[in-house]
This record gives C-alpha cells, structure tokens and sequence, in this order.
C-alpha cells in the first residue's frame, strides 16, 4: 500500500507540475512578437490580409481561451502546423529527437564511468594530492558556464589542434529507422565536442557524489571489519563500496540524462547539433508557436517523467524513502 502512495503522490507531482510548465511556456510565448508577420509578406499585405491570417491562425481569441484549446489539442496529440516548414509540430519535434538522444547518451555513457571512478579515487585518498586536485577540478567545471565550455572546446579542439569539428552532426548511418552519427568514425568525430561539452559538468557532479558516497561507506563498522578478515583493498572497494554508493549514483545519473534532454539547448546551438533544443531555439526566434509549444511540452515531459521514474526507482530500491512518503 505504501508503495502504491508513493507512486499516486509522484504522479500527481508531475502532473500538477507539467501543467504549469505549460501555462508559463505558453504565456511566455504568447507575449513575444506576432507571428502573423513571419507568415505573410509585410510589403505587399494589407490590413484585411493580416487579419484573415491572424483569425485562420486563432489568435483572435482570448488567451485563457487559446490556452484551454491548446490543452485540448494536447490530448488528443494535436499540437498544430507549424507556421515555418508546414508539417505537423509533433512529428517535426520527434524528427529531431534521435539527434539529441545520441548526444545525451554519448555524453552520459562518458560522464558516468569516468564520474564515478575519479569519485572512488578521491574518496579512498581523503586528503591527498590526488583528493584536492579532483575537488578543485570538480569545483571548475561546475562553476563554467555551458556556453563558454563549449566555446574553448570549439577553440580547443577544432580551431588550435584540428582534431575535431567545430559543429554539425556529419555523416549517419540508418539503423532502425532512425539516422545515428555513432556509427560512422567521422561521425564519432562530431559527436565528441558537444558530448564533452556535456559531460564535464556531469562527471564532476557524479565525482563530487561518489566521493563523498565511499568516504561515508568506507567509515563504515562493516569495512573495518572486512579489513581485518584480510580483504584486499580491491575487493572491498568492488564488492563492498561500489555497491552501497551505486543507489544514489544511478539516481543522480537518471535525473542528469533527463536534464541533458530538457537544457540542451546551448550546447545543440554552438556546435549546430540538429537536435531538439536547437530546434526550440531557432522556433522562438521564428515565432513558430506550434513547434514551440510542442518542444516545451515534450521536453517538459521527458525531464519530469524522468524524474518521477527515478524517485520511484529510488523508493523501490530503498525502503526508508517508501516509509517517510
């Protein structure tokens, strides 16, 4: 029963949530510019021309009413036409997604492994050279901005080494269906800047939580006592210390990829990564309301849905947390 409330008090959460994220991203949008203008030609239309446009489009209405049609609409799986490239909105959003769910996962399959390692090597040297070289890097790369990361790996490895490309998603290969950038080396080439632009915040997240995980672990009664039957220092840390701090690992890993899906936006702009946020980007600065509003809303649904799943992950893995919802 416990875990049953748990699951109703999660989904409520997000349900309640979602819906306000929709109505801010809505009005957010609504009190930017008129789209009107984007769609007919301002040197040769007339006055009547703008306001047939302006009617055909519904934006005559009221906005609480445009906002209760859009809420009826998205029921249904109804998000409109775009303005710009004149197909559905939905269908336009989903054809940029295998972009940024490539970039994500490169960017998560590096930060996590290469996270969690430097969090166990900082964690079993408390105090050491190696310790305060990984927290002041981890302090670093958490306090850069995404944009200027982005920028000096640009510079870095594109502009002084030439090793990598400075944007663009290059050569793909289908499998399922579904273009992907991984399965080519040229391809592996453009994937990488962005990837690490993405990843290096995380890796010091993930470092910083490790670290702090094997400490606490490593204080434990159950470790000294592992270490005085005489177990190496390799098999405490594998099979002892790994698996206690593996929980909150998988937890933050879990809402950090949902995370990357939702706020990659600057990153897919700078390096001109075809994926979902540049495609908000370039929506908003075209005014068009329908890809716009289906972006927010499926990316607003991916992060909350993430970490509903990662909450009751949580629950189910853990018993205190069933117990104090």
């Amino acid at each position: 029963m416990s875990m049953m409330s748990t699951v109703t008090g999660r989904l409520s959460q997000a349900f309640l949530l979602l819906l306000v994220m929709s109505l801010i991203g809505f009005v957010g949008i609504h009190s930017v510019g008129n789209p009107v203008y984007n769609i007919v030609n301002i040197e040769t239309a007339t006055a009547e021309d703008i306001r047939k446009a302006t009617i055909a489009l519904g934006l005559d209405q009221p906005l609480w009413r445009q906002y209760v049609l859009f809420i009826g609409n998205v029921v249904t799986g109804n998000f409109g036409t775009s303005y710009i490239y004149h197909l559905p909105a939905f269908r336009l959003v989903m054809s940029k997604l295998p972009a940024t769910l490539e970039l994500a996962s490169i960017a998560m399959l590096i930060a996590a492994p290469a996270g969690t390692l430097l969090g166990l090597l900082a964690g079993r040297r408390q105090g050491k050279p190696a310790d305060s070289a990984i927290l002041k890097a981890s302090v670093f790369a958490l306090s850069i901005p995404s944009f200027w990361l982005s920028m000096m790996l640009i510079l870095l490895g594109a502009i002084m080494t030439g090793w990598f490309p400075s944007g663009g998603r290059g050569p793909t290969v289908s499998l399922l269906g579904q273009d992907w950038s991984f399965l080519t080396l040229d391809g592996l080439r453009q994937l990488t800047l962005p990837a690490l632009a993405l990843a290096i915040p995380n890796i010091a997240l993930i470092a910083r939580l490790a670290r702090s995980g094997t400490i606490e672990v490593e204080s434990q009664d159950f470790t000294r006592f592992c270490r005085a039957k005489g177990l190496s220092s390799r098999r405490i840390l594998f099979r002892h210390t790994l698996p206690n701090i593996s929980v909150p690992i998988v937890t933050i890993v879990g809402m950090q990829f949902g995370g990357m899906l939702a706020f990659a936006v600057v990153v897919e702009t700078i390096f001109a990564w075809p994926g979902v946020g540049k495609l908000l980007i370039d929506s908003i600065q075209l005014l068009d309301r329908p890809v716009v509003m289906a972006t927010l809303t499926f990316v607003s649904v991916a992060f909350v849905g993430l970490n509903a799943l990662v909450d009751l992950f949580y629950a189910l893995l853990d018993p205190r947390v069933r117990r104090s919802a």
